[in-house]
């Protein structure tokens, strides 16, 4: 496994297990995570507030850790994409299945910028 896709799994365990110092020791001082349609957070203090946000999730709203499957990998130059499909529980119970996919761009060894394309496989289902 390159040295980048290392790195985009370091930080997929990082949000998975909560581990937001992980996650933070990956990305540039001044990264973007944009989750399109949905959020745009530009520098490291500002996705500190995300990843620390309701039950540690990387993802507003959310009241538990999402499963997530990478299906690819597939790396070009300085960019990593992964595939892959979550599943989520929302506050209200319902839960929410969709498909991924997640454009890694780095400046060396870090994470500079993360785009987020999420499509919903159904409405959310009350639990």
């Amino acid at each position: 496994m390159s040295k980048h896709k290392a790195i985009v799994e370091r930080y997929r365990d990082g949000v998975l297990s909560g581990d937001h110092e992980q996650v933070l020791a990956l990305v540039t001082d001044d990264v973007v995570w944009e989750s399109l349609g949905q959020l745009r957070v530009q520098g490291k203090d500002a996705l500190r507030g995300v990843v620390q946000n309701k039950d540690d999730v990387v993802a507003e709203g959310v009241v538990q850790r999402p499963r997530i499957t990478v299906d690819r990998l597939i790396e070009e130059g300085d960019t990593v994409v992964a595939t892959g499909r979550a599943a989520l529980v929302l506050p209200t119970g319902a839960s929410a299945e969709f498909l991924f996919c997640d454009v890694f761009t780095f400046v060396g060894d870090a994470i500079s910028h993360l785009e987020s394309y999420k499509v919903p496989l159904a409405p959310p289902r009350q639990g």
